[in-house]
């Protein structure tokens, strides 16, 4: 009999999926690995009339948040397929699709849908919980959050019917076993690394650079009005300073000295860590934070808020500063790093190595490795 693993995705998962596929590859290398992604089951082999059901748990689940402002009517389409029940229906095609399949294990990233299948070792890799946005203390959870219909009738079970849940970082650990009453035993934070594998770090002239360089795609989420706030007062200390931002394209900025660069592909990401010499990404919500890691990486110092999963990848004064939400404070930590660029270069370095020991794929892979067998 063939020796075979299934995995589940959903899309690119932040360009994360390809880096897991790898890591069950290696890990795995007696192993046929089978890719099911889960957008085109839905897509593809889900009946149309499941659709057509799906209307009215569309309207009962979202329906008032989508009235009342607390989402926006723009993303719809995306809450139309955040229902339970088309979670529920997805999980149900996935096992019908399987049934009678023989695998050493399933292995599904995120938790929009249940990837288990009968009889068959099941775990996840996961970078959120719903009930995690009830722990971020500066966003409107409800414009974040799924149903809690979607909570009580899918993502419990989810979780429930999982044989380990491996998580992006230990604040997820903290909602898996505290919100969702998981057992600790079942939970294992295995954290996460970057998704940028060209670096290149010939460049330490970039420490006296003054560039502030905030990468990320959603810029109201990722913190970008604060950050141009921060800017301002930047400005009045050094005129000279500049802003890069990189991933999004926001309306209005007319500060001096900003250089939008909107979207890129991934590859073409890193000539703009090598050209700053401050990360700064004011985050309001954030899941775990790739970028943070791939800022790491590229050796420079780490300015965020004080949310997440980010105290496992900052600690204050050595690799970064973790600021609890306030532009002064913010405004300070860059001055201070701009005044002293041998710190900045020390607080880099300190970084790099801490990722290299802790946040790679190839460490998150043995984490797997060891807990799965």
């Amino acid at each position: 009999m063939e020796k075979k693993i299934l995995f589940q995705k959903f899309g690119s998962f932040s360009h994360a999926n390809a880096n897991i596929y790898k890591i069950l590859e290696v890990e795995y290398p007696e192993y046929k690995i089978e890719v099911i992604d889960v957008w085109d089951i839905i897509k593809n082999k889900m009946a149309f009339y499941h659709f057509i059901i799906n209307i009215y748990f569309f309207i009962k689940e979202y329906g008032i948040d989508i009235i009342s402002g607390h989402k926006h009517w723009k993303n719809a389409h995306v809450w139309f397929f955040a229902t339970s029940y088309i979670s529920i229906q997805t999980g149900r095609t996935i096992r019908k699709l399987n049934a009678g399949k023989k695998y050493k294990f399933t292995f599904q990233t995120q938790s929009l849908f249940n990837g288990k299948i009968d009889g068959i070792p099941h775990f996840i890799y996961t970078d959120h919980t719903t009930r995690t946005n009830l722990l971020y203390p500066s966003i409107n959870p409800r414009q974040y959050m799924r149903s809690k219909s979607f909570i009580e009738k899918s993502e419990i079970q989810i979780y429930q019917d999982s044989t380990m849940i491996f998580t992006c970082g230990s604040l997820i650990s903290y909602s898996l076993i505290n919100q969702y009453l998981m057992p600790k035993e079942k939970v294992v934070t295995a954290f996460a690394g970057s998704n940028i594998s060209n670096i290149n770090n010939e460049n330490p002239q970039k420490y006296y650079s003054k560039n502030i360089l905030f990468v990320g795609a959603v810029w109201e989420r990722k913190g970008g009005p604060i950050l141009m706030e921060i800017f301002r007062n930047v400005l009045n200390k050094y005129p000279d300073a500049t802003l890069t931002i990189v991933g999004c394209k926001p309306k209005n900025i007319t500060q001096p000295n900003c250089n939008v660069v909107g979207s890129i592909a991934i590859e073409d990401v890193s000539k703009y860590y090598n050209s700053a010499n401050v990360f700064c990404l004011p985050s309001l919500r954030e899941p775990f934070g790739f970028a943070f890691v791939e800022a790491m990486n590229h050796r420079l110092p780490i300015i965020a808020n004080n949310i997440g999963c980010l105290p496992d990848l900052v600690t204050n004064d050595f690799n970064g500063y973790l600021i609890d939400n306030n532009v002064n404070d913010y405004t300070a930590a860059i001055c201070k790093l701009f005044d002293n660029p041998e710190k900045c270069k020390i607080m880099g370095e300190n970084g790099y190595h801490y990722a290299q020991s802790k946040f790679t794929w190839s460490r998150v892979g043995k984490t797997i490795k060891r807990h799965i067998g």
